[in-house]
C-alpha cells in the first residue's frame, strides 16, 4: 500500500488563504497520527470542513477485519481524540480567515456564505 493522501494532496479544494491552516494543522496531525489519511477537505456554509481516517477508522478503512486488541483499542481512541481537537480548532480558526487570501476575516452571508476580509468581500 502507498502513502495515504494526506492534506498537502488536498489544498485544491479550499481558497489559498486558508493553505497556511491547513499545512500548520497536518503538521501537527503529523505529531499525533503519521499516518492519518483524508476523506475529505473543503469549505461548507464559510468555514472549513476537514474529515479524516486516524486510528480506529483508518484500521477499519485499510481492510482489517479484526477488532483491535484492548491496549491497540485505547491507543487508537487516543489517537482519535487528539485529531479530532485539532480539527476543531482549525475548523474554527477558518472563520476569523479570508478564504481567498488569509487576512483576518469573517463570514459574509449572501446568496453563499464566504468567509472574506473587507477588500475580498469588496470584489465578489
Amino acid at each position: 500500500m502507498g502513502m495515504p493522501e494526506q492534506i498537502p494532496d488536498h489544498l485544491d479544494f479550499v481558497g489559498r488563504g486558508w493553505h497556511p491552516l491547513l499545512r500548520h494543522l497536518h503538521e501537527q496531525l503529523l505529531a499525533v497520527s503519521p499516518t492519518y489519511s483524508v476523506q475529505q477537505v473543503k469549505e461548507k456554509y464559510g468555514t472549513l470542513r476537514v474529515q479524516l481516517y486516524t486510528g480506529m477508522l483508518r484500521h477499519l478503512n485499510m481492510g482489517n477485519t479484526d477488532w483491535p486488541d484492548p491496549d491497540q483499542s485505547a491507543r487508537y481512541k487516543a489517537e482519535d481524540d487528539a485529531a479530532i481537537a485539532l480539527v476543531h480548532a482549525a475548523e474554527q480558526e477558518s472563520a476569523r480567515i479570508c478564504e481567498a487570501c488569509g487576512d483576518p476575516g469573517e463570514p459574509r452571508q449572501r446568496a453563499w456564505t464566504k468567509t472574506l476580509c473587507d477588500n475580498c468581500a469588496a470584489h465578489r
